[in-house]
């Protein structure tokens, strides 16, 4: 499973579309410390995921079997609600909006770490990953982070990532 380090890497990733939303507004207000800051903050969650992601598939896997298979791509599509907030909060500009903004995002991170959360990351799917609801030989179910379409009946080679959430591995 992965550090908290690493959770809370792949936490920033899931936010790197936010992060250019906000880098366009802060650049035309002519805060160019703020867009450094918040791309920088950005390209090194986005990197971790992909370092976490291709270092992840070195590790030994198990196999499973799977038996049932429904997808998840559409819980990304609920996290796209907190990308709405530049647009609604920044206008002012104010200083009690970004306090208020930044201890919005603090509490969604804790709650994206501690929840492992994950596998709810916008980015995994512009990288052509899949999150899946997997029912597994055994009767439990799990979450499946796949590039492959999954269907019942097959085995997959998988690595933990969370509680409750297998990494498929490349054949």
């Amino acid at each position: 499973m992965p550090s908290l380090l690493i959770r809370l890497l792949l936490c920033v990733s899931s936010y790197f579309p936010l992060a250019v939303i906000f880098a366009v507004q802060f650049f035309f207000k002519g805060r160019c410390w703020v867009v450094a800051a918040v791309l920088i903050a950005g390209v090194i969650g986005l990197l971790a995921m992909l370092v976490y992601l291709k270092t992840a598939r070195r590790l030994t896997p198990m196999t499973v079997s799977i038996e049932s298979v429904n997808r998840r791509d559409g819980e990304a599509m609920s996290y796209i609600v907190s990308y709405l907030l530049p647009f609604i909060a920044l206008p002012s500009g104010g200083v009690a909006n970004g306090i208020s903004l930044g201890v919005f995002l603090l509490v969604l991170g804790v709650l994206y770490v501690n929840s492992d959360m994950i596998h709810i990351n916008p980015m995994l799917n512009l990288f052509g990953w899949h999150v899946y609801d997997v029912t597994l030989g055994n009767g439990e179910t799990r979450a499946l982070i796949s590039r492959r379409r999954s269907r019942k009946g097959r085995r997959a080679k998988v690595i933990q990532m969370g509680d409750d959430i297998f990494l498929e591995v490349d054949p």
